[in-house]
């Protein structure tokens, strides 16, 4: 899907000499927190049509009226109607007897591009036995609770290298834990057909019962029912998040995380993230070298020196 284009249809009906509040199309899109994202996109894409016209808060600083009679289909509605169906589909039955390997997958971004990084590790001894990595552009904003469009079609294009899928997949996201009950993890879970953990630094729902020491863990509660678990994993005391992805019993998916921690992160969401990283970096660099060591012209160029220079 292209955001980008689904928000240009919207910026084109802007009628002339007419302004537009960013919330407005954040609604038109279907949900009014993508308000901020579209903000971001805005700002970083001036070429948009109309992209100036469109204001923050209470549009102090625009002068005309303002237009908000939106037409188009909500695309952020449709997504999170998808989501509540893919909910339907999502296992909490362990769908193996045993873990030979567990993998782990993490993304970084440098702009509008994305460096996924997708490990699996053998679970005897948590030695690296497969890593993929990938970049391409990312065209879907980062918008609290639609994780999983951004960043699936990076997922998908790293586990399509994989020689051979984990036995459980660790992602960077939520699972069941999602308002929608339809994380990162159950999507990627439910398309590619492996079992998946939902592990995420902050949370989206849900109240947690009980105390939290290090090394512990307390259920975390969404309208009566646990649907994961808030772990201390070290001395840290910010807690990790666990949830059922897809085909993972949530005590079974709480048990493999702990004993993949060695430090506050699961060793195969670690190494994915310190991987995925230097691969923005080494990105970055290059761009950089390459606008500071721009070729000579064939004129300018001088002339090469003895080995000994």
């Amino acid at each position: 899907m292209d955001f980008l284009a689904e928000l240009e249809t919207l910026l084109r009906q802007i009628p002339p000499g007419h302004f537009a509040r960013v919330a407005d199309v954040a609604r038109a899109l279907g949900d009014v927190r993508a308000s901020a994202a579209i903000a971001r996109v805005l700002r970083d894409h001036p070429e948009l049509p109309n992209a100036r016209r469109v204001v923050a808060g209470s549009g102090l600083a625009a002068r005309g009226p303002f237009f908000n009679a939106f037409r188009g289909g909500p695309l952020l509605a449709e997504l999170r109607a998808e989501q509540i169906e893919l909910a339907t589909k999502v296992s909490r039955r362990n769908g193996f007897r045993s873990v030979r390997t567990v993998g782990g997958v993490d993304v970084s971004y440098e702009g509008d591009r994305g460096f996924a990084t997708l490990v699996v590790l053998r679970a005897s001894d948590l030695t690296v036995v497969e890593e993929v990595r990938v970049t391409q552009p990312v065209s879907f904003p980062y918008i609290p609770t639609y994780l999983a469009y951004r960043e699936w079609p990076l997922i998908e294009a790293a586990a399509a290298r994989l020689r051979e899928r984990p036995t459980v997949l660790l992602v960077d996201g939520h699972g069941q834990l999602h308002p929608a009950r339809c994380g990162i993890a159950c999507l990627v879970g439910i398309r590619l057909g492996v079992p998946t953990i939902g592990v995420a630094k902050h949370p989206l729902v849900g109240s947690i019962r009980g105390s939290l020491e290090p090394g512990g863990g307390a259920p975390v509660v969404v309208d009566g029912e646990v649907l994961g678990y808030a772990m201390r994993t070290s001395q840290s005391t910010k807690p990790l998040f666990v949830s059922t992805g897809h085909r993972v019993a949530t005590r079974t998916a709480v048990r493999i995380v702990r004993a993949l921690c060695r430090t506050r992160q699961p060793e195969p969401l670690r190494i994915a993230h310190v991987l995925a990283t230097e691969m923005k970096r080494r990105q970055r660099k290059k761009v950089q070298e390459g606008l500071k060591l721009a070729p000579f012209p064939r004129s300018e160029r001088p002339k090469a020196k003895g080995r000994g220079a």
